[in-house]
């Protein structure tokens, strides 16, 4: 509440479920009733009448429904649009309701080309932060809802939008997306956890697996957003884990509570010495959530650091970052 974001912890009861900590969930999101059902009145098809999508019998309204990408069409797809009905259309992106409208197919039968020409709906990638040790027959996401302006009005991300407003008892299409690139290392080592915002999502999975298994390594989790008040997701649950030691150290940065923006980096640099004896000792490094300018901003300081306090220059600064990577001990799942 009183956040400038949305963000939503979602639940999926899933029986027989395998995934591991690190692992994404893979959504195929639904195109909303009130962009569907326009174009369907648009084209003055039968929405109940059945077409071959990809081997399958499918209706035309769950066509435009579940299974075909009808929000900003790239320009490849309206180019043979453009050729489909015979008429120049400029190359731009373009939602399919607005293209027909503008420039409409030449008869009813040509639906069925239509369906050729446009590109199914790509399904969208979400860091697990459910364990399943902790988690039997459910997974977990943390879903920010994205927003953005164009001409003049407030959009909103398909899938993120799709998710938001999913009610209790709905079901959704899913898998799981493997991700052997960022796993937790053997139990007895230590771990190091930067994950901003919705950037925290595998590292709850991280933190609740160690948890559930005892493992004896130590846990340091660097987690930052707006404002402590509104922004802090997980609180309770790292909290708790700081009391019973299984989170061993928690630096949280909250860039707008204060005159000084303040980020994850910079609690980066002030814990900085000690960040460097973690790794020295072999803590594996992770970071999760927005690859520019976030995760860039953390290699500059996890440079900085190793210069600073391993007393190295530049060249053996990269050296030793680059040997961590070689090593599998830093890890990033970045987007």
């Amino acid at each position: 509440r009183g956040s400038n974001k949305e963000t939503y912890h979602i639940e999926i009861g899933a029986d027989d479920i395998e995934y591991l900590p690190g692992d994404s969930l893979g959504v195929i999101p639904e195109n909303p009733a009130e962009v569907v059902d326009p174009i369907v009145a648009l084209l003055g098809i039968d929405k109940n009448e059945t077409f071959t999508f990809r081997n399958e019998e499918v209706t035309a309204h769950d066509l435009l429904k579940k299974k075909l990408n009808i929000f900003y069409l790239p320009e490849r797809v309206v180019s043979k649009y453009s050729a489909l009905i015979g008429q120049e259309i400029p190359a731009t992106r373009i939602g399919l309701h607005e293209l027909l409208r503008i420039y409409p197919l030449n008869s009813n039968n040509q639906f069925k080309d239509l369906i050729g020409i446009l590109e199914p709906i790509s399904p969208r990638l979400y860091s697990i932060s459910s364990s399943p040790e902790a988690h039997s027959g459910e997974v977990h996401i943390t879903v920010a809802r994205d927003k953005f302006h164009i001409n003049e009005e407030w959009k909103f991300g398909l899938c993120s939008d799709f998710l938001s407003q999913l009610a209790v008892d709905n079901s959704i299409e899913f898998y799981i997306h493997k991700n052997s690139q960022f796993r937790l290392p053997s139990d007895e080592k230590d771990v190091i956890m930067i994950g901003p915002g919705t950037g925290v999502a595998p590292f709850r999975s991280f933190l609740a697996q160690r948890d559930a298994v005892g493992a004896g390594g130590r846990n340091w989790l660097f987690f930052g957003d707006q404002h402590f008040v509104t922004d802090f997701l997980y609180q309770t649950e790292l909290q708790n884990w700081v009391e019973t030691g299984v989170l061993t150290k928690l630096n949280v940065a909250f860039s707008r509570d204060q005159k000084e923006k303040v980020y994850v980096q910079h609690k980066m640099l002030k814990h900085g010495k000690e960040l460097y004896e973690w790794l020295l000792n072999g803590a594996s490094l992770y970071v999760c959530g927005a690859k520019d300018p976030m995760s860039v901003d953390v290699e500059d300081t996890l440079m900085q650091i190793v210069q600073k306090f391993g007393e190295k220059t530049i060249e053996e600064a990269v050296q030793f970052v680059e040997q961590l990577k070689d090593e599998s001990r830093y890890l990033k799942d970045v987007y």
